[in-house]
């Protein structure tokens, strides 16, 4: 442990430059005797003598003195860089983010909020990594991730708060030769009759079951699978309809096939991106300001 103070080492090394007690203390514009008493307390815990007193001509150091002077220099030096830290710190200028994101979400918005966070602030470390909704949560109670990307649904939500990041509207998307293709938008009663692709991933297939049911039809599901685009490989081969929130820039399938994505005119509910943290994580210069950040980039986009 630590027996000595900066504010002691200050003192040592104005008595140091200034040759005497009396000529620090009016540097310091401290009084005397807390200078003296700041020396007395040095000498004692470091063991060794830093000064010689020399009778009506002041204070000289030591061979110990010199050295210990330039160890204090140096101490001082990093202690003022360590200070400049933690303002950058504070502020939010420096700094990391253990950013955890649900691998569904990641294709579509996790690049892209990354780079235009790292433009802005460029000395703060993003350490992104992709999990399941469920890891995710359990992640951010461990303390081992600051944020999720996610939704606000699928996991145990205890201990969590959510910042909501954007609505996104159900979609239903069929085959590009199906016959509803050309319409702009269809009901779910207009698709009772039809098979069912299910995207049977952790959380969006639950959502996506509820939604059929809210809409008073339970087609067979003819098709299942945990990739976004095996489903929809599936529904551009005529294996039925799928209802998905994301939508790709392309209507072209991985296996050359293509799809048409068409707007539900039920008020269905809608499935929320969230930024999920533990309570009181936002509290922090960096935090908050990525949290801000990441509001204002969907906002923009969607």
């Amino acid at each position: 442990m630590v027996r000595f103070t900066l504010r002691q080492c200050a003192y040592f090394r104005a008595v140091a430059e200034q040759g005497g007690i009396a000529q620090a203390a009016r540097v310091l514009n401290i009084s005397q005797p807390s200078v003296a008493q700041a020396i007395e307390k040095l000498e004692d815990v470091t063991g060794m003598a830093l000064f010689e007193r020399h009778h009506a001509r002041g204070l000289t150091l030591t061979m110990q003195g010199r050295l210990f002077l330039a160890e204090v220099e140096a101490l001082e030096a990093r202690a003022m860089q360590v200070e400049r830290e933690a303002t950058a710190l504070a502020s939010g200028l420096r700094g990391e983010i253990r950013l955890g994101i649900f691998w569904t979400l990641a294709p579509f918005y996790a690049a892209g909020l990354i780079r235009s966070f790292r433009a802005i602030a460029p000395e703060v470390r993003l350490h992104p990594q992709e999990a399941s909704l469920s890891a995710l949560a359990e992640r951010l109670r461990e303390r081992k991730l600051d944020f999720a990307l996610t939704y606000d649904q699928g996991a145990d939500a205890q201990g969590l708060v959510f910042q909501p990041l954007a609505a996104l509207r159900p979609m239903v998307v069929v085959a590009r030769d199906h016959p509803l293709a050309g319409r702009e938008a269809v009901s779910l009663r207009d698709l009772a009759q039809e098979p069912y692709v299910l995207f049977d991933a952790p959380g969006s297939s639950s959502y996506f079951q509820d939604l059929l049911a809210e809409g008073g039809i339970a087609p067979p599901v003819a098709y299942a699978s945990t990739s976004m685009e095996s489903v929809r490989s599936a529904v551009a081969a005529g294996f039925g309809f799928t209802l998905l929130v994301m939508r790709p820039p392309s209507d072209q399938t991985y296996d050359g096939g293509a799809v048409r994505t068409i707007a539900l005119t039920d008020p269905l509910r809608p499935l929320n991106v969230v930024l999920a943290s533990r309570e009181g994580v936002h509290a922090g210069g960096i935090a908050r300001r990525f949290a801000d950040h990441a509001a204002a980039w969907f906002a923009a986009r969607i």
